[in-house]
């Protein structure tokens, strides 16, 4: 899995969006339960001065040839 994160401000409105790419769920489902503390009840430092407010996962199917591969 690669992450990166990148500051953004509007207005009023400030925050950290967190992008992560990787070639299964699993990995960013669990990096997601370390940071909420289910396995060993420890939260992630970043929660103490900030707060989720949405989040998503998006797709993209592979590519072949120039085509998109959904052999798999």
């Amino acid at each position: 899995m690669v992450r990166r994160s990148m500051p953004w401000a509007t207005g009023s409105e400030r925050g950290l969006e967190f992008v992560a790419f990787g070639h299964s769920f699993e990995a960013f489902e669990r990096v997601l339960r370390r940071m909420a503390g289910e396995e060993d009840g420890i939260v992630d430092g970043l929660f103490a001065f900030s707060r989720p407010v949405r989040g998503g996962y998006y797709w993209c199917p592979p590519v072949k040839g120039g085509r998109i591969d959904l052999a798999l």
